[in-house]
């Protein structure tokens, strides 16, 4: 095995995410920035750069106390580990390093915490709104319509293509994590609403004399409506109704839980989402169940 600074791997490690694993440039970026973190750390702690025979169990288990001891949300705490994990693993397959000293390393396991959820009612209230006018107001709308109508996540609907959407169909060609292709349906209401936005957005292009590249979201100006911009959008809109828990996965959150409710199978909902895993969409099980015994908590005369 080399021996080689374990900076000098960083940059063979962030392009593998991309190529070979698909990762999105939020992702990449998040990793980069997490094992920079460690990297750095390492060198104040020890006055020295990191060698691969210093990528120790010893080591990560230290910065990992350092972490905690820091009070850093345990949310944090467990991304940077999966990202040091997955660097490890990189450094194994190059043969920079011969075992991974993170995958040793347990985190204890944090209570589940349920996703903030709203009613169909509290969702159908905070989307009724008159028809809007002006181009902002018409895009927004059609935003909340097709996340709440579609399960989406935001970083999805921002990347979305014109030909990926096929309106009479009620249909999305959707390229969610690891660039996995899936089909997903959206309500008829989204649908209304986004076809009103597709005229609005054509008569901004033209009226700019903007070339019209296939992109769906435009900001106010007609240039790409970024990830950030289209998160503050959403969080704007909702603050007034849902309070400070407003993201756009709150909307997707809802939709899991309201198909659940009305008994959509499980496996179903895993699709429509883009889990790769079962066991990600089964929260949304324990929430309908606490729902279902809420209910019966305050119905049931013998349930006091």
């Amino acid at each position: 095995m080399s021996d080689k600074e374990l900076r000098k791997t960083l940059p063979d490690f962030l392009l593998d995410l991309g190529a070979r694993r698909g990762r999105s440039e939020h992702t990449i970026e998040a990793y980069g920035r997490d094992v920079t973190q460690f990297l750095n750390w390492y060198e104040t702690a020890y006055e020295a750069q990191i060698a691969a025979s210093e990528f120790s169990f010893a080591v990560v288990r230290t910065y990992m106390q350092e972490l905690t001891a820091e009070k850093l949300a345990r949310s944090s705490i467990e991304r940077k580990h999966a990202s040091l994990a997955s660097f490890a693993s990189f450094c194994v397959r190059q043969g920079v390093v011969s075992e991974n000293p993170v995958r040793a390393l347990k985190l204890a396991r944090s209570k589940r915490r349920l996703p903030s959820i709203y009613s169909e009612r509290e969702i159908e209230e905070t989307l009724a709104s008159p028809a809007p006018s002006g181009f902002p107001a018409i895009r927004n709308q059609a935003l909340l319509e097709l996340l709440y109508g579609s399960g989406l996540r935001i970083s999805e609907l921002v990347n979305l293509r014109l030909g990926r959407i096929d309106l009479s169909r009620m249909m999305l060609r959707v390229l969610g994590k690891g660039s996995k292709e899936r089909l997903v349906p959206f309500s008829k209401t989204a649908a209304s609403r986004l076809k009103d936005y597709l005229k609005a957005r054509q008569e901004l292009l033209q009226k700019l004399g903007q070339k019209d590249e296939g992109i769906v979201w435009r900001a106010d100006k007609g240039k790409p409506l970024t990830r950030y911009r289209a998160y503050r959008i959403v969080h704007q809109e909702l603050a007034h109704l849902l309070g400070s828990k407003s993201s756009p996965h709150v909307l997707r959150h809802c939709f899991a839980t309201h198909l659940l409710d009305r008994g959509a199978d499980l496996r179903a909902v895993q699709e429509l989402l883009g889990h790769s895993s079962l066991s990600t969409t089964e929260k949304y099980t324990h929430v309908t169940t606490e729902r279902l015994k809420e209910a019966y908590r305050l119905a049931h005369p013998h349930a006091k």
